[in-house]
C-alpha cells in the first residue's frame, strides 16, 4: 500500500527561514513601527511644504513693505524667523532715520520715534540665532540713535560705537564708527550737543483749511452763526421794506400834471397871427463920424461978407 502524499510531507524534516522566524516573533512590532514612520513622514512633508509656503508669503510681504509700521507688523506675525528678524531691523532703521530728521523740527515726536527704534534694534541684537549682518546693522543703528539723543555727556554714544567694533571687528562700519568716536570725544562735539539738547523746536500751527471755498467767500463759521438755536435750521432773513423804497402814489399824478402844464404853456410861446413880433433889443452901436468929403468943401459957396 502506497503512502498518501500528506504522509510524505509530514515525513520531511520541518524547516523555517530566519525571516519567517523574525516575522513570527517581531512582526506586529515591525508593522507598528512602519506605520508610525509613514505617518511621521507625511507630517514632516506637510509641515515642510506649509513652512515653505508660509515663508514665501512672508518674504512677499517684506518686499512690499515701505513704512516702519509695515515692517513691524511683519515682524510680529513672523517672529523667531529669518524674515521676522529682517523685518524688525527694517522697522528700526526707518524709525531712526525719521527721528533724526524730526529732531530739527519737532523734538517731542522725534524722541518718541527714536525710542521705538532703540527697542527694535535691541530685539534684533538679542536674537543670537539671527543673521550676523542684521545684528551688525542693528548695532550701528542703535549707536546713531544714542548719539542723536546725547547731551553734553557723549559717553553713551561712544559706548554704542565701541560695542559695534567689539562685536563685529571686521564690520563694514568700522571706519565710520572710529571717526564718530574721535569726534564725540572733542570739546566742540560736547558743546554742540549741550546746546542742541536744550532746543525744543515745535511744528508751526497749521491754519484751518478753507474747504475749497473760493477767494473772498465767507467762512463756514460765520454761516453757522446764522443758524437758529431752536430747530437748528437757518432762518432766511428777508430785507425789510423801507418807507423810502415804497413807490409813492402821488408820483404818477405829478408826472401827469407836469405834462399838462407843458402842453398848456407850449401854445403861449408861439406868436399869434395878429400880433407883431416883439421888438428886438437895441444894441448900442458905436457912433462913427461921417468923414467929410473934400469935394463938398470945395463946392460949398464962400460966405459973403
Amino acid at each position: 500500500m502506497k503512502p498518501e502524499p500528506m504522509q510524505h510531507a509530514n515525513a520531511l524534516p520541518h524547516t523555517q527561514s530566519p525571516l519567517l522566524k523574525w516575522l513570527d516573533q517581531y512582526g506586529n512590532g515591525a508593522t507598528i513601527v512602519a506605520c508610525v514612520a509613514m505617518i511621521g513622514g507625511a507630517i514632516w512633508y506637510s509641515y515642510t511644504r506649509t513652512s515653505s509656503t508660509r515663508s514665501e508669503a512672508a518674504w512677499a510681504q517684506y518686499s512690499q513693505a515701505r513704512s516702519a509700521e509695515d515692517f513691524g507688523n511683519i515682524a510680529d506675525v513672523y517672529s523667531n524667523t529669518e524674515v521676522g528678524t529682517w523685518a524688525r531691523l527694517g522697522e528700526g532703521e526707518r524709525w531712526v532715520d525719521s527721528g533724526i530728521l524730526l529732531m530739527f523740527t519737532d523734538r517731542a515726536a522725534a524722541l518718541g520715534e527714536l525710542k521705538k527704534a532703540d527697542e527694535a534694534f535691541r530685539m534684533v541684537l538679542s536674537n543670537k540665532s539671527g543673521a550676523d549682518v542684521a545684528r551688525e546693522r542693528a548695532a550701528w543703528g542703535l549707536a546713531k540713535s544714542t548719539e542723536a539723543q546725547s547731551d553734553s555727556d557723549t559717553t553713551k554714544a561712544i559706548e554704542g560705537y565701541s560695542a559695534l567694533l567689539n562685536q563685529f571687528p571686521k564690520s563694514i562700519y568700522k571706519a565710520a564708527a572710529e571717526e564718530r568716536i574721535e569726534a564725540l570725544k572733542s570739546p566742540d562735539a560736547k558743546e554742540f550737543y549741550a546746546w542742541f539738547h536744550k532746543q525744543h523746536p515745535k511744528p508751526p500751527d497749521l491754519k484751518k483749511p478753507k474747504d475749497g471755498l473760493p477767494e473772498g467767500h465767507p467762512s463756514l463759521d460765520s454761516l453757522l452763526d446764522d443758524k437758529s438755536d431752536g430747530d437748528g435750521k437757518a432762518e432766511s432773513k428777508k430785507p425789510e421794506a423801507k418807507d423810502d423804497d415804497k413807490p409813492e402814489e402821488s408820483k404818477p399824478d405829478a408826472k401827469k400834471d407836469a405834462k399838462d402844464s407843458d402842453a398848456e404853456k407850449a401854445p403861449e410861446d408861439k406868436p399869434k397871427k395878429d400880433e407883431k413880433p416883439a421888438d428886438e433889443p437895441k444894441t448900442d452901436k458905436p457912433k462913427t463920424d461921417d468923414p467929410k468929403s473934400e469935394s463938398k468943401d470945395k463946392d460949398a459957396p464962400a460966405d459973403s461978407k
